[in-house]
């Protein structure tokens, strides 16, 4: 596959030294220590037009520098990269709809979950908790299965947002049970190795590419190569809420495919019609704006100020972000592993990825 071709910014009229302030935002932050280092990228009109690495990729047992394909764990990307994706596919397929009951596919949800639908998991509506300490008991997929059916809803399903890590596992479960087979062999053969995302891809291993996360007495030592997510990790580290690790590079083919209508280089992910469902806001009447599986701008959106009212976008409690806004054929993405060595501070990345996209889109033609 073509890799997207670099280009100077005032080649495509972007004014370079608003840029430089996007560079400057990430480097403070790097320098005041809220992260080790990081990663960022902007593709603006299918060209990227910033790409560098600051700080160290580790801290401890060693100081090493990042690089521009070092490999970070996504933490909750994941759900939009990894487990939307493929429950958009799916739906193409003709295997599940929006509005098909959990119970479908697994009877025993019936009694207690029996109303919420794939749309509600989709679109963090379910009435499921935020998250809980399940794998403090569960081992398996069957007893994440029981669990998940033992579990009181907190609110009336459809009524609120609330952003449910419990309801993408499930609808991890649910996405497996159709395909017969794991959300890590169905994305790699149709999304990731046919887009050229090389590095992308869950249980990575450890390796001097990988940027470690916080340590873990749990796990005799700093987290490297495997997901930082409890949860995830006592799935494998294949799960509907995490699990995936990548670098800018193959996230910018994957914005580029979504700019483009779901079609790049030769081949087909997804319609249209189905990007143009996923970005429409399915909760408008409700307390936030939500696709289905990525988040909308609104009111403290991280993706700032200036993005457009077409743009998506999502984030990752490791420290990660991917934003993409069709009506200005952009995409920012900012890689960081804040979590290391522990996840105590870090809460700069919360900000900067705010301020990130307003230097970025003010630059803009």
């Amino acid at each position: 596959m073509n890799k997207i071709p670099y280009c100077s910014p005032n080649s495509l009229g972007v004014d370079e030294k608003k840029l430089q302030r996007a560079h400057q935002l990430v480097a403070d932050v790097v320098e005041k220590g809220e992260t080790p280092g990081a990663v960022y990228l902007v593709l603006f009109r299918k060209h990227i037009i910033a790409h560098y690495a600051l700080g160290l990729r580790s801290l401890q047992p060693s100081k090493t520098p990042v690089k521009l394909d070092t490999i970070y764990d996504l933490a909750s990307l994941s759900k939009c990269v990894g487990t939307t994706t493929m429950a958009l596919i799916l739906l193409e397929q003709g295997l599940i709809r929006l509005d098909d009951s959990v119970a479908y596919f697994f009877p025993d949800l019936a009694e207690k979950k029996g109303q919420i639908r794939i749309r509600h998991l989709l679109t963090h509506t379910s009435g499921l908790p935020a998250w809980a300490p399940i794998y403090k008991q569960a081992t398996s997929r069957e007893d994440w299965l029981q669990a998940l059916k033992e579990i009181q809803l907190e609110y009336t399903t459809g009524t609120k947002v609330i952003y449910s890590c419990l309801g993408f596992i499930l609808l991890g479960l649910i996405l497996e049970k159709v395909a017969g087979e794991t959300l890590d062999g169905f994305l790699q053969r149709e999304v990731f190795t046919p887009l050229g995302m090389q590095d992308t891809k869950y249980n990575i291993g450890a390796s001097e590419r990988v940027a470690p996360t916080e340590y873990s007495e749990e796990r005799n030592g700093f987290i490297l190569g495997e997901v930082h997510d409890e949860n995830a990790f006592s799935l494998g580290g294949v799960s509907g809420n995490a699990g995936l690790f990548s670098t800018a590079n193959d996230l910018a083919n994957f914005a580029a495919m979504l700019l483009a209508g779901g079609y790049w280089e030769g081949k087909r992910y997804l319609s249209t019609r189905t990007i143009e469902l996923m970005h429409q806001n399915h909760t408008a009447s409700l307390n936030d704006n939500h696709g289905l599986g990525w988040a909308l701008k609104g009111e403290y959106s991280s993706g700032g100020d200036l993005l457009s009212s077409s743009s998506f976008g999502h984030t990752g409690f490791t420290g990660t972000s991917l934003w993409v806004d069709p009506s200005y054929d952009l995409a920012i993405i900012l890689l960081t592993n804040r979590v290391h060595p522990t996840r105590e501070g870090g809460n700069g990345i919360i900000r900067l990825r705010a301020l990130l996209a307003n230097a970025v889109v003010a630059s803009l033609p």
